[in-house]
């Protein structure tokens, strides 16, 4: 360690002046930094200034900001700009790597430069939303390829065009269903909190998992429930209802508009009114009692209106808390393609897409067929959550066959199979901007997708901005 030094605290404007009437009239540097107490290596510092600027120079100190940033080429500034407008979605992290991925993965700007970049240019929103809580999970991946592999199963409509938000929608259960809110508030305790433990291994720990998962492979038969009548999905009722709500408040700015005139024009009257001498007041006296008449009819009136626009202000609030509750059933007028997604745990590599057009009907049967072609050899776990699909006996028969362990998650801890969820949000955001009329136009687009998801940069990797492509042939020199 290096020794402790002295803090000797900023000088003063006045010991300054000191310092150097004391060495004009003395001509002496030691002697007028005993005087002044201060260091022969502190005159030296502010001399030059003096004699350039006088005891004007030594009021204040020069300014400490950078006077010289990290600028960079025009040319890679011009790189980074030209990428945020073809990607407005990119952030500042993933331009970078995208630049350091087009320079053979050596990094040419980092992510704080390209926000300054994007700030001077104005290509940087203002957020005012609040920084995200931090995950107390400890996340661990896989220590090879293909030891470890993510499945899930995600449905997208049969037809789609651009700029449409493709819903959330689970079919674990063996119906789709859009959305899930929980049902407690307490903290939640689930199996995956032993990977947090860092004294384990990775075997150890997906051991732990195992046992503790064993149990959710158990088939439960749930009795059926009659088909309920369909009413308009959450999303289509909050749509209308804020576009209701928007036309409300035009309107009633327009009325508020109105009665700001009305009683200005009504003040205008009564001042006139009152001016008027007594004999002007006599003879206009009828007409005034006409309008005070008339102005005490437009207050009741409008009186009336703001208690009904309090009655509607409550049933819009009454509206939206309805609306927040309870799980949106899908349209039966729709009809899904399903998605097999399988990303390595280790590398993040996608192994396959295959689709099935059977939707939400899709069977064991093809389920575990497209598995058995994907499935890399040497798989030891496969990590699944508990839907129907993968808690049965021809998925069992083929964990038995392929000598890997099934792992299921933990029921309403999504985290756990993360990698996969993840990876269906990005498809999602994806596709949303894509169209297709047909299984078939999917099935193109998803040929499409995944050579690009596998050579582009990935933040999730030991080393963040690699590819999945890069990291695989890198990590065997780790």
């Amino acid at each position: 360690m290096s020794p402790k030094r002295t803090y000797f605290g900023f000088t003063t404007p006045q010991q300054r002046k000191l310092l150097f009437e004391t060495w004009e009239a003395t001509g002496d540097i030691a002697k007028a930094c005993q005087t002044a107490r201060v260091s022969q290596r502190l005159f030296y510092y502010w001399k030059p200034r003096f004699e350039k600027e006088g005891y004007a120079g030594l009021e204040r100190f020069e300014s400490r900001v950078a006077h010289k940033l990290n600028y960079k080429d025009p040319v890679i500034e011009q790189q980074v700009l030209d990428l945020r407008r073809a990607h407005p979605d990119w952030g500042k992290a993933r331009i970078a790597q995208e630049m350091a991925k087009a320079n053979n993965w050596v990094p040419l700007v980092s992510p704080n430069t390209v926000k300054r970049i994007l700030h001077t240019a104005g290509l940087w929103p203002e957020s005012g939303a609040k920084k995200k809580e931090t995950s107390e999970s400890t996340v661990r991946c896989a220590d090879q390829p293909g030891q470890t592999i993510n499945v899930d199963v995600c449905f997208v409509p049969t037809e789609h065009w651009t700029e449409t938000k493709l819903p959330a929608v689970s079919g674990s259960s063996g119906h789709l269903v859009v959305e899930r809110l929980p049902d407690t508030k307490e903290p939640p305790q689930w199996p995956g909190q032993v990977f947090g433990q860092t004294e384990l291994s990775y075997e150890e720990a997906m051991g732990e998992y195992v046992r503790a998962t064993r149990d959710r492979l158990r088939h439960t038969r749930r009795p059926k429930q009659a088909p309920l009548a369909e009413p308009p999905t959450r999303w289509r009722q909050e749509w209308e209802g804020r576009a209701e709500r928007h036309a409300v408040l035009e309107r009633r700015k327009q009325e508020d508009a109105q009665w700001k005139e009305l009683r200005t024009h009504h003040h205008i009257q009564v001042v006139a009114y009152r001016n008027l001498s007594r004999v002007r007041r006599k003879e206009q006296r009828i007409a005034w009692e006409t309008e005070l008449n008339q102005w005490q009819e437009r207050k009741a009136a409008r009186k009336a209106l703001l208690e009904k626009r309090l009655q509607e202000n409550q049933a819009w609030h009454q509206r939206n808390q309805a609306l927040k509750t309870g799980a949106e059933p899908v349209p039966k007028n729709r009809t899904w393609i399903a998605i097999l997604v399988i990303t390595d745990n280790c590398t993040r590599q996608c192994l396959g897409l295959p689709i099935f057009q059977t939707g939400s009907k899709l069977t064991s049967e093809e389920l575990v067929a497209a598995l058995r072609i994907i499935l890399p050899s040497g798989l030891a776990y496969l990590i699944s959550d508990q839907g129907v699909h993968f808690k049965n006996k021809l998925f069992a028969a083929l964990a038995q066959e392929t000598h890997f362990i099934h792992v299921p998650i933990y029921r309403h801890r999504p985290q756990s199979n993360g990698i996969a969820e993840r990876f269906v949000q990005t498809l999602k955001v994806w596709l949303r901007y894509h169209a297709w009329q047909s299984p078939t136009g999917l099935e193109a687009l998803l040929a499409q997708f995944l050579p690009e998801y596998n050579d582009r940069p990935h933040q999730g990797l030991a080393i963040p901005g690699l590819s999945p492509n890069e990291f695989a042939q890198r990590i065997w020199l780790m």
